[in-house]
């Protein structure tokens, strides 16, 4: 599902005037989404890193344990386990550093376009743990729900530039959503 997702998200963007490329590599790691487009009073460039992830029936946390944490706990790092308050902190700290502010991740942002202002945004689907997502925004990362995507794609049909895979399946979305209630 997750290449569906950001193929939707891609979509959504490129619909948005964005041009994007997907699947950046940062070293061992890669970046979901990179998209850039003229800012609207014509000065620059608008910058975004978007990380995607869609879950229907999420059943753990988005972020995972670090390795400290793992001793600590005696737990692994993806467990669906119940965490104390005070690890949950630490744990989206580490995932928001491993998303968007690792060296590795600057370094592979400002090879694709130099000297860009980039700001951060996460589309996600359901959540089990919500106290994750105002962690995640703490930081001044944009939370983007996917169904808002979806909802996006389906209303802007006929007045956007389409682009590529996540076009075809956008637009049978639309189609469903113009015939449904009839």
């Amino acid at each position: 599902m997750a290449l569906l997702a950001e193929s939707l998200v891609e979509e959504w963007l490129n619909r948005q005037g964005f041009f994007t490329v997907r699947g950046v590599r940062a070293g061992v790691d890669e970046l979901d989404l990179l998209a850039i487009r003229p800012r609207k009073n014509g000065l620059g460039l608008e910058a975004r890193h978007v990380e995607v992830q869609m879950s229907v029936n999420p059943i753990a946390y988005i972020s995972s344990l670090t390795s400290d944490q793992t001793k600590l706990y005696g737990k692994g790092k993806t467990s669906a386990w119940r965490r104390p308050d005070e690890a949950l902190p630490i744990s989206v700290a580490a995932w928001v550093n491993k998303k968007f502010l690792k060296d590795t991740k600057i370094l592979a942002r400002n090879r694709a376009w130099p000297d860009l202002q980039w700001t951060f945004q996460f589309v996600h689907g359901k959540v089990k743990h919500h106290a994750e997502l105002t962690l995640i925004a703490s930081y001044g990362i944009e939370l983007i729900p996917f169904h808002s995507v979806l909802s996006d794609l389906c209303d802007n049909v006929d007045n956007s530039p389409k682009s590529g895979a996540g076009s075809d399946i956008a637009d049978m979305f639309a189609y469903y959503e113009e015939y449904r209630d009839r």
